[in-house]
């Protein structure tokens, strides 16, 4: 006997992928020598067994989606003469191509069910995002130190003052470069010739650090970044060259340097929850015995907070001055949600809902470096894709994906199944929202992480800042880069540029991927590489919400197709017609490939009966 199904084709089940509440799908499996086969469906903790009807080479059957949006699994139950038997997903929970088992063996196919009401904002799935670190982009007008033990550096380059805290164990993170507001408004024309759309800023709330994690008062701007004056009119020319700043929302937990936990007095006596167990921020911490605390991660300068503290939410989401809006009504278009794995569930559908009751085309992102459809955190299945959560999240998978094809730890068909992947398990709304990074403020630079495999664990401080890739590693890296930046922009998603990458920065792990932007010494070659990508994908519908689809995968070349057709995108909005042909190729060898391989599209589009891509480049054709 044998039996096939492949849940990305859609010969075996339509529509492809996530699927609204209380929508119908159509599943057919290929069988042969199977006598009856069920369709078997997991969900809200109940079966739900489906006979299939005996079809010309195979079986077929309608399942109807549940009306509580959630995961929904499923298996194929064939009766065979071998006994029965389990048709399922694969090993590696791949989605696709599935295996045949001895019953009751298997590992279920995941269906995300999610909200048929649920959107995400227009205008974010057609930007170019970019990343900055205020203090690290560009100085504007000096601005004075907050506190005396900072260390304001006098030269833009030069090397980090590592201090120990203060008060705690660990760094000090309180040297400064003078990056701040204004000087991200004096770059509005650089970031706008550039291509950008959307501005993600880390942290701009007061606070102890340089990095702003450890918040100290969210109403108002770090004085060393600026005023609320200063944000505003940021917000404002930025507008006018049509560009949107996002916000980073750090709401796990506050500094114990604040205004809220106020450990140090630097706001006062009797102010702070460590101060005075009346304190009315008191009920925001989670003491123990006595003034003993938890912290994020065991980082004492890092208190966390109740989420669910009824006064806390008032504070943060649900009264009238609350922080997540206040800051959208003077101009932000959204906000990233840092650790969002570390919030509730109830937190987020809260900050959700009132974000967007104050401004209702505003995006939330979560901060999650896993497969955000079905991540399991402190026990608890994660509902952040199901429609009334976030609308977006960092894909760190498509990042890694990209990293390990480029250097070779995977090959074009592994990346392919991990990819493809993501877009089956993640409602489509969200998929053409996908924040595409190559590189943050928490990775490595991505020229570093392309050009070296050296382990910086055993290198001083001064190493770490002077390292530099040689000649033949730098020449390596940047033929690497160009390949991921040209996936970046040609994927479904937001492509999202961390300041510096598109001029050639190098750095490892923390704090050495926070350089100062090296204005003056930019990589024109690269710089221009990143226009001209940016650019190709501003002009086209097709690559902002065309459809996907990998005509290609094999050793190191990945080929795909990105089109719009019948004058609508994927949304049934109306959009420009056009498709893309793309061919990465990451090996060090010429490849050829026939373009009746690839299908009658690509001989069209292409107008030839080979294509020729050279070692480590990549080929684009463009056609209606």
């Amino acid at each position: 006997m044998k039996a096939y199904y492949n849940s990305r084709d859609l010969k075996y089940k339509k529509p492809f992928g996530a699927m609204k509440t209380e929508s119908s799908a159509e599943f057919f499996i290929e069988t042969e020598g199977v006598f009856s086969a069920t369709l078997r469906l997991w969900s809200d903790n109940r079966e739900t067994l489906v006979p299939m009807e005996k079809k010309e080479g195979g079986f077929s059957c309608w399942a109807v989606m549940p009306e509580k949006a959630q995961l929904v699994w499923y298996h194929f139950i064939l009766e065979t003469d071998e006994g029965w038997k389990i048709y399922s997903d694969n090993e590696e929970r791949f989605g696709g191509e599935g295996v045949l088992k001895a019953f009751p063996d298997g590992k279920d196919y995941q269906i995300t069910v999610y909200d048929k009401n649920f959107k995400t904002p227009k205008w974010f799935s057609g930007s170019v995002m970019y990343q900055i670190f205020p203090d690290r982009f560009y100085k504007g007008e000096d601005l004075p130190k907050k506190r005396e033990e900072y260390i304001l550096h006098k030269d833009w380059n030069e090397p980090f003052a590592f201090q120990k805290h203060p008060f705690e164990n660990g760094p000090a993170c309180n040297d400064f470069y003078g990056g701040n507001l204004k000087g991200i408004e004096e770059k509005l024309p650089y970031l706008a010739d550039l291509g950008i759309s959307v501005i993600y800023l880390n942290p701009i709330f007061d606070a102890y650090s340089n990095h702003k994690y450890d918040t100290a008062d969210y109403t108002k701007i770090d004085p060393m970044f600026g005023t609320e004056e200063d944000f505003k009119r940021l917000c404002e020319k930025a507008k006018k060259k049509g560009i949107r700043i996002i916000l980073d929302g750090v709401f796990s937990h506050t500094g114990s340097d604040s205004v809220y936990f106020n450990k140090y007095k630097n706001y006062g006596e009797g102010v702070g929850a460590y101060q005075d167990e009346n304190s009315p921020y008191r009920k925001w911490y989670q003491f123990k015995d006595g003034n003993n605390y938890e912290s994020w991660w065991g980082c004492t300068n890092l208190p966390n907070v109740n989420e669910t503290e009824p006064t806390y939410l008032d504070h943060i989401l649900t009264g009238e001055d609350a922080i997540i809006k206040k800051w959208l009504s003077l101009g932000a278009s959204g906000w990233r949600l840092d650790v969002a794995d570390e919030l509730p569930d109830s937190f987020i559908k809260t900050l959700r809902s009132e974000a967007k009751s104050e401004k209702e085309d505003c995006v939330i992102i979560g901060e999650v470096w896993e497969d955000a459809s079905n991540k399991i955190s402190y026990s608890s299945l994660r509902e952040y894709l199901l429609g009334d959560e976030l609308d977006s999240v960092m894909n760190y998978p498509f990042k890694d994906s990209m990293i390990d094809l480029i250097k070779g730890y995977i090959n074009a068909s592994q990346f392919e199944k991990r990819i493809m992947k993501i877009l089956e398990n993640y409602p489509k709304e969200v998929s053409y929202s996908l924040m595409n990074m190559a590189g943050t403020h928490d990775t490595p630079r991505i020229k570093t992480v392309l050009g070296t495999n050296v382990d910086p664990g055993f290198m001083s401080d001064e190493e770490k800042w002077n390292y530099s890739l040689s000649g033949d590693e730098e020449k390596l890296a940047l033929e690497r880069l160009m390949l991921m930046v040209f996936m970046q922009m040609t994927f479904v998603g937001v492509p999202s540029i961390y300041y510096g990458d598109e001029a050639g920065m190098e750095g490892f792990r923390d704090p050495y991927n926070r350089k100062p932007f090296p204005w003056g010494n930019i990589n024109e070659d690269l710089l221009n590489y990143h226009k001209k990508l940016i650019k190709l994908r501003n002009e086209h519908d097709f690559l902002k919400r065309g459809t996907f689809q990998p005509l290609y995968a094999k050793d190191k070349v990945f080929v795909y197709l990105r089109e719009i057709k019948d004058g609508k995108d994927v949304f049934g909005n109306k959009a420009k017609n056009g498709a893309g042909l793309f061919i990465v190729n990451c090996s060090d060898e010429t490849v050829y490939i026939k373009t009746e391989v690839l299908g009658e599209r690509a001989k069209e589009l292409t107008g030839e009966e080979e294509i020729t891509i050279l070692p480590r480049k990549t080929r684009f054709f463009i056609g209606k």
